[in-house]
């Protein structure tokens, strides 16, 4: 790599665009942060020069932007100007006084005295800048990537802006350092009982064929392992027990490996259990940001959908749904969420709760966004749908039927309207418990619907969601001489789940199977039809942060059961909260319902903060 010298005439520094700067000219031979400000807004700098990067000496610290030129290109004003106003609109971290110094990358340039114009130069000048240079190498690699740096001496540092979790969503704020990629970050809020999230520039990674997620900032809930980071499910005797893992869950390490970001984990309820604000003990929940932001987020996903909901930079946030606690949190919070078909994503380092229904899931703003992410995330492992198979839509009427809230109600019929004429099929308005009294498996030997499938879902669910804590309870007994304190709705929870046997359990999962191949052949029409099921997520009605609603003892088929019965995949749409389910065709729900939303002059993104749109 070459340096290539910039030679200035009669341009200063103004004193008005000096930097409130405070920062040691160190040689950076060890990790260094420090905290810094601009026009009020915080930036950390964090970990090891990048030592392949050198830059003239300084007598003091400069903040630094990097611009890549194709070869022999003249920088020029106009040139000069979009970039900077492209670098504006793309980077919330950039900021002008980030030209305080700047440096041209070129792979190849034969004439460096005409690298910059004179106009570009006071443009520059204009903007507050002190100096800038260029660098050029044969091999792109070896130059430092566009974006905002720190320097000093002859070193380049990242530069993370500080936001404020105001919401209270994230549990720990994670940074890469020298010792691990994932390192957390502990420094207060500007306002009370906050914490901070660092986000990197977003100049300095973009997508790629073979990382189409690079770049992207992502935020995980807390029962998945992420390598050095201890989870807490919540529960501060699981957090004090267990020591950091040594390795990051595999769904997560696959976003790693294709580029995206994480920020840091997310609150959520203790066990992954149905908690509202008030009966959350140990961690406080997070705040909703929605209407009065009062209104309770709902579980266990908590943290992950006040997030995304909450934080324009946050692109996606990772949550996990076994019967609902995905779906949940997406509905009262108010964004998309999709809940995968079961098995496309490897469940290795995801703490359980039903194996049988533990599925991850994620939460976004944009349809269209979303829709990119599952393709990146895991749409190679999804089955190829039958094509041109009739299509059919499914209302299922016994859980409209439970729908008291009027307007909510209004919201899915309008939607249900602007859907069929989309995809130009008209609804059947089925009842499932009609239909199995009138074609009913064999197996169940005549009995009705509710009565074949009361207790399937509350034995199997309750069984398998206490025993996968045994460990749990005998590891942190046998340590501390003492059972963990679990919260009340947890306690009851595990009083029943204790009570159910392993013949019970065994009986119930059995009966899962048959209504799961009943529907499936009944209603579904799998390999004869494509069928989108339309239902609620439950009741809109107002639900404050200090009610105890918790009474979650589940008869019969719930409507949060539905889809992990089915495996199938359930998408939450913002318009209703209307979620679909059919087997294997995940990216075809988004689709689906972005052709929908834009056909009907709907929005295909929500805002962050009191309304969705």
């Amino acid at each position: 790599m070459t340096k290539i010298t910039v030679h200035r005439r009669g341009i200063r520094a103004r004193p008005q665009t000096r930097t409130d700067l405070s920062l040691p000219a160190t040689d950076f031979s060890e990790s260094y942060s420090a905290v810094f400000q601009i026009d009020g807004h915080r930036y950390i700098i964090y970990g090891l020069a990048n030592k392949a990067v050198t830059i003239p000496y300084h007598s003091r610290p400069s903040l630094v932007s990097v611009i890549h030129l194709s070869n022999n290109q003249t920088v020029e004003r106009e040139f000069l100007r979009q970039k900077i106003q492209e670098y504006q609109s793309e980077d919330d971290v950039f900021h002008f006084k980030f030209l305080q110094g700047v440096i041209f990358t070129v792979a190849i340039h034969d004439r460096p005295e005409k690298l910059i114009s004179p106009d570009a130069l006071a443009l520059l000048k204009l903007w507050g800048n002190e100096w800038c240079e260029a660098l050029d190498g044969e091999n792109e690699k070896s130059l430092p990537a566009p974006g905002v740096y720190f320097a000093s001496r002859n070193r380049l540092l990242p530069v993370y802006k500080l936001y404020d979790d105001h919401q209270g969503a994230f549990l720990t704020s994670l940074i890469p350092s020298a010792q691990s990629p994932h390192t957390p970050i502990k420094i207060a809020g500007k306002e009370m009982q906050t914490g901070v999230v660092a986000v990197p520039s977003r100049l300095q990674k973009r997508p790629t064929r073979s990382q189409p997620l690079l770049g992207l900032r992502i935020a995980v809930k807390d029962n998945f392992q992420i390598e050095g980071i201890r989870a807490s499910l919540g529960s501060r005797a699981y957090y004090d027990l267990y020591p950091p893992p040594d390795r990051t869950a595999c769904c997560i390490a696959k976003l790693e490996k294709g580029g995206a970001y994480i920020l840091g984990t997310t609150k959520m309820s203790s066990f992954a259990a149905t908690e509202e604000p008030v009966e959350c003990i140990d961690y406080q929940a997070p705040w909703n940001p929605r209407a009065d932001e009062y209104q309770s987020p709902a579980g266990s996903s908590s943290g992950s959908a006040a997030a995304i909901s909450s934080y324009k930079w946050l692109d996606i946030a990772i949550g996990s749904d076994s019967n609902g606690s995905g779906r949940r949190p997406a509905h009262w919070s108010g964004c998309f969420a999709l809940r995968p078909s079961h098995g496309v994503l490897d469940a290795e380092g995801f703490v359980p709760s039903f194996r049988l229904f533990d599925t991850p899931t994620f939460f976004g703003r944009d349809i269209h966004k979303c829709r990119a992410f599952a393709a990146a995330w895991y749409g190679e492992n999804l089955p190829n749908p039958i094509p041109n198979l009739p299509l059919k839509i499914i209302v299922a009427t016994d859980y409209l039927n439970v729908i008291a809230n009027r307007a909510q109600l209004e919201v899915i019929e309008k939607f249900v309207k602007d859907l069929e004429q989309s995809l130009g099929v008209q609804r059947q308005n089925v009842s499932f418990d009609e239909s199995w009294d009138s074609s009913p498996p064999v197996e169940a030997e005549g009995q009705v619907l509710s009565d074949f499938m009361k207790h399937a879902c509350r034995n199997s669910f309750f069984h398998d969601d206490y025993h996968s804590l045994d460990s749990f309870r005998e590891d942190y007994s046998e340590k501390y001489s003492k059972m963990p304190y679990v919260s009340p709705p947890v306690r009851k929870q595990w009083d029943l789940s204790s009570k159910i046997s392993t013949e019970e359990r065994n009986e119930a999962v059995r009966r899962l199977a048959v209504y799961k191949d009943w529907f499936a052949r009944e209603i579904l029409e799998l390999g004869r039809k494509t069928t989108l099921v339309i239902l609620p997520i439950e009741n809109m009605s107002p639900r404050y942060r200090d009610e105890a609603t918790t009474n979650f003892d589940p008869v019969g088929v719930p409507m949060l059961f539905l889809s992990p019965i089915l495996g199938g995949p359930e998408l939450v749409v913002p318009a209703g909260q209307v979620p679909y389910l059919t087997r294997g065709t995940d990216l075809k729900l988004l689709d689906v319902a972005a052709n929908c939303l834009e056909q009907s002059a709907r929005p295909t993104e929500v805002a962050v903060g009191k309304t969705m749109f």
